[in-house]
């Protein structure tokens, strides 16, 4: 960027060009080519600048790509309806307001030192800051000019003969600096930029220095140029802010087309970012202002377009001044693809509607977007999409997520990277609503107090990325051309997924099926207390089993019926008994009922029970904690409405039941009452009846407590299978033979995704000759239709029917 600094010396030769100002001049005559649809061949032009090819190439894709989104065709070529549109009446009344001496406001230019262009942007000039200052009779307004002299007819002239140059080689036509423009002696070039050149001049009727900007084609400039040069000229005649340049004159001098502006000493932030990053704190202040000149400028209808470093004049007193209003658009006025022809080398801090080409679609949150772009770079130093190539960038800046501040540069304030990521929002509907908000935001931040920004979070950034999958973006209306890495490999995952999942699906089911066929070589039973039922049962069971496949069977000692459920949903057994109660969920299913259950309860024969009702205030011994014993006894007692304060419980072993002859200051602490759940006429009751120390209490009421816990079902027991005498059975006294009590039943039991030849050998094992002492007989299975039972066993009962 040029330096404005200190004051102008009296050696006002430019710097030779460097390659960036011959891109910028190849590229110029490239646009001026296709805007007078002179241009024959795109190689043909391309040859005449064999080492600025390359480079002219992919300005031209860029061009190309941002006319085929347009649908405009040749993306440099204007509309004739769009340039008809043009009302010279609007000229006329601008113009007259100015000579009327209407005050005018601010405007923008790029201007840099010929030999300070940034690499690779064809436009990075920064505007020179003007001052207002009247219209002289001399100026004349784009209605005075006539048709010949707006066209530029002057194919017989070298274009480089039609400006003043410094230090024109000897010999070769044409004028050179310092350079008489009537009122105006032009002293050298402040900078180039692809359409225009900027000079510090002396306007000598007012003896001050001002930087007077001319359109670059000189006089061979058509009436496309023309159009947008003076369209510069008026936007920036429309502003009058303290951050803003304003236009002295414009109009026409020595067959040239000019603006004149003031002469800010300074530099644009573009050199300053060079460098090295700003802090934050001044980062913000200076973005600020920038916000508050382009809120005036929104206000007056005009937006800026092209917002960036390098358009951002910082003069000696610290004052921003913003320059260049060559892509300004007025939101009522119509304009056309050529307009934006400047803005294609420099993408970084174009907002991303306006870098997939819409550039007539930009809005005021466009230039939001910019202004976020310039503060990401004032605090990170760089821009926050870069690409390696102008189509790169291109491609980014439309659809790649700005990456967060503090991602870059860790010690930003939380509040100032909201701040950012607010302006750079992908949707313009999610920016700051104006860019007064956006600068009330920056003074919070400044001032400290609480800002309207807020981050999106952790998961709004995953949404967002989300967003970024191209096949997401294009179901929701926003197709992607050049999705983040990470996203395209999220895609192509999901991609072979949808062939790999079905095949996996298809080779799950076939091994499922082969595994649900196959007889496991090896089987694990639960079996219970060691010389309990089940134990007895599964033992039987294990033997059946590997006598009939030649499987080894193993019988695992449990505690009981919710110790068997737990190994068997964990998988450590392949069958298991337990009582109906426990079978539940959907991993469980019913191989086959095995055996009913009685419940007997016991009392001392010393002691005062003589009823059921008896128990409250009595210890009562129990099974442990997950048999089946206890679970009935519990149930009764839960019935009974008999808990662990009014009956505290026992876990004692059976066998000790018989042990009365304790001392005495053991006999105390004997339970009372002891409940054991076992098959009928089972040898241990027998053992403990046959001691003479207890009796068997018949359940009276055992209608009422089944209806309570349907597991239950009323039982009698046969007096004939137990040892006399036993207390009388007061409500079926007229069946002495008979003892009221409860009972359940034992089921065997396997996990639903058990082997279904599995379950078929354990029926036909379970119902071979001999078959287990109590077993219920296979034809009264269908009793039971209410449980779950396994797929495989319910076609084995299904099969017995007559």
């Amino acid at each position: 960027m040029g330096d404005m600094s200190g004051g102008h010396s009296d050696d006002v030769t430019p710097q030779p060009a460097d390659e960036e100002s011959q891109v910028d001049e190849a590229f110029a005559l490239y646009l001026k080519a296709c805007d007078s649809g002179e241009l024959s061949s795109r190689e043909d032009f391309l040859k005449q600048f064999p080492s600025l090819s390359g480079q002219l190439r992919e300005l031209m894709d860029a061009a190309d790509l941002i006319g085929q989104y347009t649908h405009t065709g040749n993306p440099l070529e204007s509309s004739p309806a769009k340039q008809s549109s043009t009302d010279p009446e609007n000229d006329v009344a601008d113009e007259e307001a100015i000579n009327d001496g209407d005050e005018t406001a601010s405007s923008f230019l790029d201007f840099a030192s010929i030999d300070d262009v940034p690499p690779i942007q064809a436009n990075w000039f920064p505007e020179v800051n003007i001052s207002k200052g009247n219209i002289d009779g001399e100026t004349v307004g784009m209605d005075e000019l006539g048709p010949d002299e707006t066209t530029g007819d002057f194919s017989g002239l070298d274009p480089h003969a039609t400006l003043p140059v410094a230090n024109r080689p000897r010999g070769q036509d044409g004028p050179s600096l310092p350079f008489e423009m009537e009122d105006y002696t032009l002293l050298k070039v402040l900078g180039v930029g692809g359409m225009g050149v900027v000079y510090l001049a002396k306007q000598r009727d007012l003896d001050r220095l001002v930087a007077v900007k001319m359109i670059r084609s000189g006089m061979l400039a058509g009436k496309d140029e023309v159009r947008r040069f003076y369209t510069e000229a008026k936007a920036a005649a429309r502003l009058r802010h303290p951050n803003i340049v304003a236009v002295h004159q414009f109009g026409r001098r020595a067959g040239h087309h000019f603006f004149s502006m003031q002469y800010i000493e300074g530099k644009d932030l573009q050199r300053v970012l060079k460098k090295g990053p700003l802090p934050p704190r001044r980062a913000a202040e200076i973005v600020r202002d920038v916000a508050r000149a382009i809120e005036h400028a929104h206000s007056r209808g005009v937006l800026h377009r092209d917002l960036k470093p390098g358009n951002v004049m910082i003069d000696q007193n610290g004052q921003i001044h913003v320059t260049d209003f060559g892509l300004a658009k007025h939101v009522d006025a119509d304009s056309s693809l050529t307009g934006t022809g400047e803005a294609v080398g420099t993408p970084h801090y174009m907002a991303p509607e306006q870098a997939v080409g819409n550039s007539d679609g930009a809005t005021h949150q466009s230039d939001i977007y910019s202004l976020g772009g310039i503060l990401f770079a004032a605090v990170a130093g760089r821009p926050p999409l870069v690409g390696d190539t102008v189509m790169q960038t291109l491609m980014r800046v439309a659809h790649h997520p700005a990456p967060a501040l503090r991602s870059v540069c860790p010690h930003v304030d939380a509040d100032l990277e909201a701040i950012v990521e607010k302006c750079l929002e992908k949707q313009p509907q999610l920016r700051y609503a104006s860019a007064g908000k956006l600068a009330d935001d920056l003074d919070c931040y400044l001032t400290g107090d609480s800002i309207a920004a807020r981050s999106k979070g952790r998961v709004g950034k995953l949404i967002q990325w989300i967003h970024q999958v191209p096949v997401v973006a294009a179901l929701t209306g926003r197709p992607s051309t050049d999705a983040p890495l990470g996203q395209r490999r999220l895609q192509s995952s999901l991609v072979v997924m949808m062939f790999v999942l079905p095949l996996l699906f298809l080779l799950g089911n076939w091994w499922h099926q082969h595994r649900i066929a196959a007889m496991p070589q090896q089987v694990r039973l639960a079996g219970g207390l060691v010389g309990g039922l089940y134990t007895v049962a599964s033992q039987h069971l294990a033997d059946a089993i590997g006598s009939g496949t030649g499987s080894v069977c193993e019988v695992i000692p449990t505690s009981g019926t919710m110790d068997n459920r737990s190994r068997l949903l964990s998988g450590e057994v392949q069958l298991a008994p337990m009582q109906a109660s426990a079978i539940g969920g959907s991993q469980l299913a019913v191989v086959a009922p095995l055996f009913y259950e009685a419940v007997h309860v016991l009392v001392r024969r010393d002691g005062p029970i003589r009823s059921i009702v008896d128990l409250a205030g009595h210890s009562i011994a129990v099974g442990p904690d997950g048999s089946g014993s206890r679970r009935a006894a519990e149930l009764i007692l839960d019935s009974l409405q008999l808990d662990e304060a009014a009956c505290p419980r026992v876990v004692i072993e059976w066998p000790e039941l018989n042990d009365v002859s304790s001392p005495p200051d053991n006999e105390h602490e004997l339970p009372s009452v002891a409940i054991i759940c076992i098959g009928p006429g089972s040898e241990l009751v027998r053992s403990l009846l046959k001691g003479g120390n207890w009796d068997l209490l018949p359940v009276t009421g055992s209608v009422s407590i089944a209806l309570q816990h349907p597991t239950l079902r009323p039982m009698a027991l046969k007096r004939s299978e137990y040892p006399t005498p036993q207390l009388p059975n007061a409500e079926t006294a007229q069946d002495a033979s008979m003892i009221e009590t409860l009972g359940t039943t034992a089921f065997l039991v396997c996990r639903r995704d058990a082997s279904d030849a599995l379950v078929r050998a354990t029926l036909e094992a379970l119902y071979r000759e001999p078959t287990l002492v109590g077993l219920i007989p296979a034809g009264r299975a269908a009793e039971w239709q209410g449980l779950a039972f396994h797929q495989a066993a319910r076609e084995y009962f299904n099969s017995l029917e007559p």
